[in-house]
This record gives structure tokens, sequence and C-alpha cells, in this order.
């Protein structure tokens, strides 16, 4: 249960939005040489603000006082992308120079969480951007927001974690009635899904190779892509899932193929060929809105040895990662467990709107000129 002083932050800010000037809560049309002026005059953005802070309060408020994480500021600019252009990779890191070097606007904070694990925290979190520069589309922007925590131990503990983080983020947006009501493209289905996930003892969960097996059986219409070096689900795929499986509510699919990710995600040890992690995919709510993958986790490499295979494997240059690897030579060295919730795409969820666009005040959207 959410304390009784979050409560009524939630609810003040909720009546403030009701109880505002606006008339009207459309979602204008987007114009980026004109949305700094609809930013001045929108009862839409009025309210996606104060949708977005009740958010980050809830978040706060989970990390901090219910489980004891520490908030972490962090930088935004690194020599080590955590989303290499590995065989699996659909994401692009920034290139910036800084000075003499070559650098990169920083795509997610894990690797500047990993160290401070080891300095006796067991859990931290950050609530920061996300800047990666693959072609924008209604599922990507350039700068988006991530909800990322990094804990100490394997997945046993993390899952968990998510579960209650998504339930108490659900707990959260049922106080905001008004705020849904004037921002929901259908209400009623929003409503109903929270109550279904906040009564969830566990979420649903499907393996990787079980999700193939369906999806193929489906006539596999680009839901899968089939590689040399394994397979990755689409974002068409995750949406039929959803689909076919018939689930109500977010669930997780688990233990990707182990060349289709990131190098530092642990394999399996009954595997070798399979990771420790899972994407948690949220059904779309009604037949044109957003769906997808919201949450992405998983176990770190604690092996460098075995590290080092799975960079070889990737044909990705081990150099940036010295550090990185050397960690796990450290005598404090434990192993970790993370994940990352995007913001744009949870809002736009359960907005039963389809473009993670609409959810942010400022859009940042490759070659495309913006003011400010």
């Amino acid at each position: 249960m959410l304390p009784a002083n979050l409560k009524k932050q939630i609810n003040k800010i909720d009546l403030e939005v009701k109880n505002s000037k606006f008339n009207s809560f459309e979602l204008p049309e987007y114009d980026p040489k004109t949305h700094y002026i609809e930013l001045t005059r929108s009862g839409y953005f009025y309210a996606i603000i104060a949708l977005r802070q009740n958010i980050k309060m809830i978040a706060d408020y989970f990390f901090v006082e219910k489980c004891g994480a520490r908030n972490v500021d962090l930088f935004m600019i690194t020599p080590s992308i955590s989303s290499p252009v590995g065989l699996g990779s659909d994401s692009q890191a920034i290139q910036i120079k800084f000075g003499d070097l070559d650098s990169y606007l920083v795509d997610s904070s894990q690797f500047g969480f990993e160290p401070l694990i080891h300095n006796g925290m067991e859990k931290i979190y950050c609530y920061l951007p996300s800047i990666r520069g693959e072609d924008p589309d209604k599922r990507h922007l350039n700068q988006f927001f991530n909800c990322e925590a990094e804990i100490r131990g394997g997945v046993d503990k993390l899952y968990p974690l998510i579960e209650d983080f998504v339930k108490t983020l659900a707990e959260g947006l049922l106080l905001m009635p008004n705020i849904l009501e004037k921002l929901s493209l259908n209400y009623d289905k929003t409503i109903d899904c929270l109550n279904q996930i906040i009564k969830l003892d566990k979420f649903p969960e499907i393996s990787f190779d079980e999700a193939v097996d369906l999806l193929v059986k489906h006539g596999n219409e680009g839901y899968i892509r089939f590689t040399e070096s394994g397979r990755d689900l689409t974002s068409a795929g995750e949406l039929k899932l959803a689909e076919v499986i018939e689930y109500k509510t977010p669930f997780w699919v688990k233990n990707f193929d182990r060349d289709r990710v990131p190098f530092y995600q642990k394999p399996n040890p009954e595997n070798p060929e399979k990771v420790i992690n899972a994407d948690m995919i949220f059904p779309p709510l009604t037949s044109n809105s957003f769906g997808g993958e919201v949450v992405g986790s998983g176990q770190r490499q604690d092996n460098y040895q075995e590290m080092l295979e799975s960079l070889k494997r990737q044909n990705v240059d081990p150099a940036p990662y010295n550090w990185y690897i050397n960690l796990r030579k450290l005598p404090s060295y434990q192993t970790t467990s993370g994940f990352g919730l995007g913001i744009e795409r949870f809002i736009t969820w359960i907005l039963c709107r389809d473009d993670i666009k609409d959810v942010i005040i400022y859009p940042r959207i490759k070659n495309i000129e913006t003011y400010p």
C-alpha cells in the first residue's frame, strides 16, 4: 500500500488537473517548429506533466522507502556504450567528440551502476534520459527516459522486484482518475487493466523458445528474425505473441538466444546457448494502441573468461570494456542484476495511445529541427 502522504500528493495533483482552466485536453497535432507554443497553452501537456510527476514520485517512493535503494546521479558522456553494435543489437550509440577523445552520449545507466554496487550498496536506481541514434518511429525516440535499477544478486531477487514496481505504479495510477480520464483514449480499459495488475500474485511467463514455437505455428509473418547467430523477436512478434496467448496483463518472455543479446548477459549454466534474462511484454489495451516490450532485464555476466568468449562470439571489440571485465577480478565482486523500464512506452501503453512521441514534453527526433 502506498503511504498516506504520497496518496495525498497524488490526489492533490490529480485535483489540480480536474480544476484547471483548460476546457480541452486534446492532443495538439505535432509540429516541431511550433511545439513550444503548444506547451504554453495546451491542456493535454498540462495533464501529461502532472502524470509524469506522479509517476516519478511513485518510483522514488518505491525504490527509496520501500526497497531501501540509493538514488544515483550519473554521467551523460561515456567511452563505453552499454548497447554495443553486436550481432543482435538494434540500438545505435550517438558518438561525439569530447575534447580530443571519441566518446558517446549515454544509452543506459547500467555501466555507471555496477561499480557502485560493490561499494556496499544492495540496490541503486536512477530516472534519467537515454540517448540513442537509431531511426525513430512510434516505438523509438532518440531521447527518452528510463527508470533503471541494479541490485546485488541474481534474477531470483530481481524479477519479484520488477513485478512489485509495476504493481506499485498501477496502484498509484488508480489514485489519479481525473488525469487518466482526460488523457486515456479508453479510460475503462485503462482502469480495468490497472486493477488486474494489482491483483496478480505473479506475472505470467513464457520461455523464448516457447514464444518462437508459437509464432512459427502462426505463420511467422515478420514475427521472428532468423539469423546464423540466433533468433530475434520483432516488435510485430511481441504484439502477435500477446494476441496469441491472450494474457490481459503484462507477461514475461525469458531466456533469449545468447548471441542476440548484449555480451554482458549471463549464459544459463543449464544451457550456455541461452542467457538469464527476461523482457516484460505489455499487451495492447485496444486494437490500435501501443504494446510490446516495456521492461528489459537480466543477470550480469560474472565470469570474465566467459564474457571474453561472448565478446568474441558477437564480434565486439573488447578494448572499451577492459574496465568492465576487470570488475570481475576484484575481491569484492558479487553477481548483480538489473533492469530498465521505458517511461514513455509505459505511459503510452496505459493511455491506450500509439506513439511515444506524444507523451514526452520535448521530443528529440533525429534530423528534425525543434525549438528550443
